[in-house]
């Protein structure tokens, strides 16, 4: 069956925008860490660019969601603690967020996610990389190639599709770039969700991630097929690409998802 990914998102002040999943054909990225441990040592990590500016206070998204200002509009990953992730054994683990989880504001006001647990442990030239091979990881780097491919600027998104995307190759960047040149101003619709979970079956190489994102009827979920490659989490692009510019499903209520918003 046909996959879709992202969902129509209703902002309050302007219409619905359906959004996409998508792929990868790999290209010049940064090695990304090999993380496949539950616990371990504190692994600290650099910022993404090094700042003298004092930190700025923070902003929101199009829904008024907390969005923290990073030194680099890529953003900035935190020092990861293995040891705080979520619990496997909790009944709750497929929809706990992750320690420390933040949203920061990229390019043009796009949702970043970063946390203190599962990466990404590294920030370069634009791109994450770095997510623990956990659900939570999983998630997370979900959101974050949606970010980047719809938000970063040129040179920098056509490389985050072919590496944070499996599948679809030069289609799919002539896809993303047909989309974006249509709706110019996609970074502020990338908002933080409403909901995340993991549905039941996680092993560790796929993560199937759902997203509810508030919608003229509900909630639009989206589905995120997450495979493990090369030491990271990538989407998994469908045959038909077209499929991810579809519509996704709706629901009344977050029954069964998990918040995850940003915890100081």
């Amino acid at each position: 069956m046909l996959i879709i990914l992202l969902t129509g998102i209703a902002v309050v002040v302007a219409a619905v925008f359906v959004v996409t999943i998508t792929s990868h054909d790999r290209g010049a990225a940064p090695a990304p860490a090999r993380d496949g441990s539950q616990h371990g040592s504190p692994v600290p990590t650099a910022p993404s660019e090094p700042s003298s500016e004092p930190q700025r206070p923070p902003t929101i998204d199009a829904f008024g969601n907390r969005l923290d200002i990073p030194s680099s509009e890529a953003g900035t990953p935190l020092p990861q603690d293995p040891a705080a992730r979520p619990d496997p054994a909790s009944p709750d683990y497929l929809r706990t967020a992750p320690a420390r989880l933040h949203w920061q504001r990229g390019w043009g006001g796009a949702a970043l996610p970063v946390s203190a647990s599962d990466g990404p442990t590294h920030i370069r030239d634009g791109l994450a990389s770095g997510f623990a091979r956990t659900p939570q990881g999983a998630a997370l780097a979900a959101h974050d190639a949606l970010a980047r491919a719809l938000a970063a600027p040129e040179g920098i998104w056509q490389t985050a599709v072919r590496a944070r995307f499996y599948g679809g190759g030069d289609a799919l960047v002539a896809r993303f770039a047909l989309a974006r040149a249509r709706t110019p101003d996609a970074a502020r619709y990338v908002v933080v969700p409403d909901g995340v979970r993991i549905q039941p079956g996680y092993q560790q190489d796929l993560a199937v991630v759902e997203f509810a994102v508030r919608s003229d009827a509900g909630y639009g979920v989206s589905v995120w097929p997450m495979v493990w490659v090369d030491g990271d989490w990538r989407v998994r692009v469908p045959d038909n690409i077209e499929a991810l510019w579809q519509r996704g499903t709706s629901t009344p209520a977050l029954t069964g998802f998990g918040t995850w918003k940003t915890v100081s």
